[in-house]
């Protein structure tokens, strides 16, 4: 145990709360700030207008533990978003035909999202490339009054306007 754990004297954490022993965790190299940091208090439920109670706490650096897991490869490649499909919202409208077309499409088996207001198709499609979004559907006044959506692929960039009533076929593909 004692190759895991190390004293050392100097570490000192926010005395105004802490009353006894304080504790950080490392990476072995000592690369990056603290993991994380605690300690023991013995007057913060006081301090706050509780009884006295003793206690152990500790808090944890997301960033840290981020950076440490991608310098051990350990990293894991999460899908942002199990999403395959994002309809627009045009304008407020054409709200209720980008509803239904959403509604048609998760019927069909298909993982999609509805953009919760209209606007800028600019912010839309920043927002399904963000989130690892692969197609995006937009349903504008000519493509409504036809009958149809235009499909943008997000990974190559091209778009096909085509009836709604393939588009559960396009995207399952």
């Amino acid at each position: 145990m004692s190759e895991f754990v190390e004293f050392d004297p100097s570490i000192i954490r926010g005395r105004a709360y802490y009353t006894d022993f304080v504790f950080e965790v490392w990476d072995r190299q000592g690369q990056f700030r603290a993991i994380l940091g605690g300690g023991r208090y013995g007057n913060l439920l006081a301090d706050v207008g509780g009884e006295p109670m003793g206690g152990v706490g500790f808090a944890m650096g997301d960033v840290v533990v981020g950076l440490v897991l991608e310098q051990y490869g350990l990293k894991p490649k999460l899908k942002p978003s199990p999403t395959r499909a994002l309809v627009t919202v045009f304008s407020p409208d054409l709200m209720g035909n980008s509803a239904r077309l959403a509604a048609a499409l998760r019927v069909s088996g298909v993982n999609t999202e509805l953009y919760p207001e209209a606007a800028k198709l600019d912010r839309q499609l920043k927002y399904a490339n963000v989130n690892g979004i692969p197609f995006v559907i937009i349903v504008g006044p000519d493509e409504a009054a036809a009958g149809k959506a235009t499909v943008k692929d997000l990974g190559t960039g091209k778009q096909q306007t085509v009836p709604v009533d393939e588009l559960a076929n396009i995207l399952s593909r």
